[in-house]
C-alpha cells in the first residue's frame, strides 16, 4: 500500500516494516507530560508495533521533546505536527492519527487509542490483545493518577460517592435485563479514548472515530454497538491518567473534576439517566440486539426500535438528580433480579 508524504515538520522513526499494533495519541501543549506517556506506551509495545503521536495546535515544546524522544529510544512511530487543532477537535485529531497508522499496519493489526496525559500499565498491549480474542471493541479501565487524586480537594470524593453508587446501579441494572455474552460484567457505562482498541474492519464499517470536539469515544463506540460489533469493557485493560483541573478538550476529566469543586450542583457522567429511562433503555437495546440478530440491519423491526430509541433523549442529571433517583434505580435492580429468579427457578 502506498503511504502519503509527510508534512514538514512530521517525523517517520523506526524499521519501514508493518506494525502489529498501533498506538495513537492526540496531543496539546502537553510537555510537562508527553515523555511520561511515550515511554509507557513503549514499555507495553516492546518493540511489536509503532507510536503515532498527533501534536495539534500547541505552543510549548511537546513537539520538540517528542522528537528527541523518538530519537533517543529508536521507537518505530510517526510523529505529526498540526499547526492548528482541526475544527472537529479531538476526535478529528484521533482520526488523522488513525488515518496515518493504517498503511503502516500489518494485516489484522490492532489499533489502539490513548491519552498524553495518561500513561498505559506494561501490559496493556497484552491485555487488548487478550480481550480482542473474545470481543471487536475493547474499552479500558481509566483510572486517576493516585498522587494526583490525593491531593485533590475532598469534596470531589464525597461528592462521587452517589455517583459512583448509581454507576454500579446502571451496570447492574443493564446486566439483569441485557446481559451480553462478550460483556457479562462490564465495569463501565462508556468508552474512553484513554483505552480503546480495535481491528481496522470495525473501524471502517463503523465510519471511524467521528469528529467531535468531544465524547468521540463514546460516539465510536456507541456506532459500533448499534452495527452490531462486540463492546467490552475490561478491568484487565488499565490506564493511570491525570487529575489536573485544567484540561485540554472540553467535556474531559478535568472539566468534570473542576465542575465538583465549584458548581453546588454539578452535572454527572452524561451516560447516567433517571431510573425509569434506565430501566426503559435497557429493555430496549435487548429487544434491539435481539431483532438485529435475527432480521439483520436494515429491517423494519430494528428501524422500528431505532425510532423508539431515538426519542428518548438523554435527560442531563446533576448530583441532586442522582440522590434523589438512587432509591428508584435500587428498587428497579431488585424488582429486576426477582423477576430474573422467578424465571430461572
Amino acid at each position: 500500500m502506498s503511504r502519503p508524504p509527510l508534512a514538514a515538520r512530521s517525523r517517520a522513526f523506526g524499521p519501514d516494516s508493518p506494525w502489529p499494533a498501533a498506538i495513537t495519541i492526540p496531543a496539546r501543549n502537553e510537555a510537562e507530560r508527553i515523555l511520561f506517556c511515550l515511554e509507557a506506551a513503549r514499555l507495553s509495545l516492546r518493540d511489536r508495533g509503532g507510536i503515532v503521536l498527533v501534536v495539534n495546535g500547541s505552543t510549548d515544546a511537546t513537539f520538540a521533546r517528542a522528537k528527541d524522544w523518538f530519537t533517543t529510544t529508536r521507537t518505530a512511530g510517526l510523529l505529526m505536527d498540526l499547526a492548528d487543532t482541526p475544527p472537529g477537535g479531538v476526535g478529528a485529531v484521533r482520526r488523522q492519527a488513525v488515518a496515518a497508522a493504517t498503511p503502516r499496519l500489518a494485516p489484522q493489526g490492532v489499533v489502539l487509542t490513548t491519552d498524553a496525559d495518561s500513561r498505559v500499565c506494561p501490559d496493556w498491549l497484552d491485555a487488548n490483545l487478550s480481550e480482542l480474542s473474545q470481543a471487536d471493541l475493547i474499552c479500558g479501565t481509566v483510572l486517576p493518577d493516585a498522587q494526583e487524586f490525593a491531593q485533590l480537594p475532598r469534596i470531589i470524593s464525597q461528592r462521587g460517592a452517589a455517583e459512583g453508587e448509581y454507576v454500579a446501579l446502571t451496570l447492574a441494572l443493564r446486566a439483569l435485563i441485557d446481559p451480553l455474552e462478550h460483556d457479562l460484567a462490564p465495569c463501565g457505562l462508556g468508552a474512553a479514548g484513554a483505552s480503546l482498541a480495535f481491528r481496522m474492519p470495525l473501524y471502517l464499517d463503523t465510519g471511524g472515530i467521528p469528529a467531535l470536539p468531544r465524547n468521540e469515544d463514546r460516539a465510536f463506540a456507541a456506532i459500533a454497538e448499534d452495527r452490531g460489533w462486540r463492546v467490552r469493557h475490561s478491568e484487565k485493560v488499565r490506564v493511570s491518567t491525570s487529575c489536573r483541573l485544567d484540561g485540554r478538550a472540553p467535556g474531559g476529566m478535568a472539566e468534570a473534576l473542576a465542575q465538583r469543586i465549584s458548581d453546588p450542583d454539578p452535572l454527572v457522567d452524561s451516560a447516567l439517566e433517571p431510573a425509569d429511562r434506565t430501566l426503559q433503555r435497557s429493555h430496549l437495546r435487548r429487544a434491539r440486539r435481539e431483532d438485529l440478530a435475527r432480521f439483520g440491519p436494515g429491517s423494519l423491526q430494528v428501524a422500528q426500535i431505532d425510532r423508539q430509541l431515538a426519542g428518548l433523549a438523554r435527560i442531563p442529571m446533576r448530583l441532586s438528580d442522582v440522590e434523589r433517583e438512587l432509591p428508584l434505580l435500587a428498587a428497579a435492580v431488585c424488582a429486576s433480579r426477582a423477576a430474573k429468579e422467578r424465571l430461572t427457578a
